[in-house]
């Protein structure tokens, strides 16, 4: 019975924790038709290798975070057994941050019995704020057909005030390839 007594404050804390946390869900589409164990060998999409030198957002999507996204999916790569090929990839990567906007609104003056809403205006001072969220999108293209066999969309990876984008692009890569199921022959 002490034991119980000493167990459940723990696990109540740990129930509320995980409940509290903001996890982000993987979303994954692949062709059914393609059998994604044949392939052997990748490298990056004409697209991926594009250094524009303008992006749309360049808080989520400049050179180091697509340094960052290359070395997390070859990392992934990797450890399924795909090789690095640029001479005749059996499969395309693409990968990319979508931002999203958020508008939030605040009213700094709630509205109370003594409100008067011709001192601080009809239903007192509303702010608005927008808000931009990063998520990841990594598409696998079979080079051949050039047609999308495989796609994993992570959102809200990071926002503008994230501290460490490389370990938020790590987590978030990982996350999206532990949806992905197969492996090199």
């Amino acid at each position: 019975m002490k034991r119980l007594k000493i167990i459940i404050p723990f696990i109540f804390l740990t129930l509320i924790i995980v409940g509290c946390s903001v996890t982000s869900s993987v979303v994954t589409d692949y062709d059914r038709e393609a059998n994604l164990r044949e392939y052997q060998s990748y490298y990056w999409s004409d697209e991926f290798q594009l250094n524009k030198g303008q992006y749309d957002e360049p808080l989520f999507y400049n050179t180091l975070i697509k340094k960052r996204l290359k070395t997390a999916i070859e990392e992934e790569m990797r450890a399924r057994g795909y090789e690095l090929d640029p001479e005749n990839p059996d499969l395309l990567i693409d990968s990319r941050v979508m931002v999203n906007q958020r508008s939030t609104s605040q009213n700094p003056y709630p509205i109370s019995p003594y409100y008067n809403p011709y001192y601080y205006g009809y239903f007192g001072s509303q702010s608005s704020t927008m808000e931009k969220e990063g998520g990841i999108v990594v598409n696998l293209v079979d080079r051949e057909e050039r047609q999308l066999v495989w796609q994993g969309y992570v959102a809200n990876v990071f926002q503008t005030e994230t501290k460490d984008k490389q370990k938020e692009i790590r987590e978030a890569i990982a996350k999206i390839f532990a949806a992905y199921e197969f492996r090199a022959r």
